[in-house]
């Protein structure tokens, strides 16, 4: 197996996450690394806007100056420049006005999450459809930097074969396996099925366990059958081997309790087991990985394998 040779600038037309809609309302502006680049993200009155965080002028971060009302203020030199456009307001050190703006990417709210794209900003209707059509809005979010490709950290969300490897994590399986009457162990030998596949999604299904995974170019969305779990994780390809991994988790159930109960479970042993081995293995692995060396995917490998045949392979 040859792993891809990951160029980013070919994925410009899909979506990522940049912030949640709480903490950009809250705070106004966010610099974020995404795709390679510094990135400004405004809010903007609500209708978000995303800019390569560098001054038209000498390129200077325009998170290191001041946002004033509807303009974003340069502190080298007080360029100001338009949040809504882009479009160059002040040049306090020349006698002529010359024109400029800011390069803009396109942004759009879908849930509780701001998204970003490198491509053209009026594009939102198609942009918007590489995204599950229902963004958790009312999640519990905990985010992790892996030493990876985008492509690794996703299928780490949905890798149910490495749970069984987890320090302490077995016991704690074999309560929720009682409770919930799962026939299958992780660990064991399992079995994907791809149900259905489109342009910008395919649905998968685990078998023995009951679970529906659908895999979109930068996230994985997954349920359980009539239970009270779903997660979403999204990808922010920050270099070709560095990624934020965001796991958005919704507990499914009216009851207060159980809700309780789930999102106390997602804090103490989901977060614990992302920060230690699941960001610690998936960036280990992942220099021996992208060399192709000795690598064969299994049948349990099956999401990996799906996701790079169909939303890496093509623009690589």
């Amino acid at each position: 197996m040859i792993p891809p040779i990951l160029d980013l600038d070919a994925f410009a037309d899909v979506p990522f996450p940049v912030a949640t809609v709480k903490e950009l309302r809250a705070g106004q502006r966010l610099s974020i690394s995404a795709m390679g680049r510094q990135l400004l993200v405004l809010w903007n009155g609500g209708k978000p806007r995303v800019y390569l965080d560098s001054c038209a002028h000498l390129g200077l971060p325009l998170s290191l100056g001041s946002l004033e009302g509807s303009v974003v203020r340069c502190r080298y030199h007080g360029w100001a420049f338009a949040t809504d456009t882009g479009e160059v307001a002040a040049q306090p050190t020349l006698r002529k006005p010359r024109p400029c703006r800011l390069e803009r990417w396109g942004a759009l709210v879908a849930g509780g999450l701001v998204f970003a794209w490198m491509g053209d900003p009026e594009a939102e209707e198609e942009i918007r459809c590489k995204l599950p059509p229902d963004v958790a809005e009312n999640f519990v979010l905990h985010r992790v930097k892996f030493q990876c490709p985008f492509y690794l950290a996703l299928f780490n969300a949905v890798d149910y074969a490495h749970f069984a490897e987890h320090r302490f994590y077995s016991s704690v399986y074999a309560i929720y396996r009682r409770l919930r009457r799962d026939a299958h162990l992780p660990g064991q030998p399992f079995h994907w099925t791809v149900v259905e596949e489109a342009d910008n999604v395919v649905h998968i299904r685990l078998e023995e366990a009951r679970r529906d995974l659908r895999l979109y170019a930068t996230c994985a969305d997954f349920e359980d059958e009539g239970g009270v779990n779903r997660f979403q994780t999204f990808v922010t390809p920050q270099g070709p081997h560095e990624t934020l991994y965001w796991e958005c988790y919704e507990a499914r159930s009216s009851n207060p309790l159980t809700r309780l109960v789930a999102n106390t479970v997602f804090r103490s042993v989901v977060v614990h087991l992302l920060d230690t081995e699941d960001r610690d293995w998936t960036s280990i692995a992942s220099s021996n990985f992208v060399r192709g060396e000795n690598i064969h995917l299994s049948e349990t490998d099956l999401p990996l394998g799906t996701h790079l045949r169909k939303f890496v392979l093509p623009r690589c």
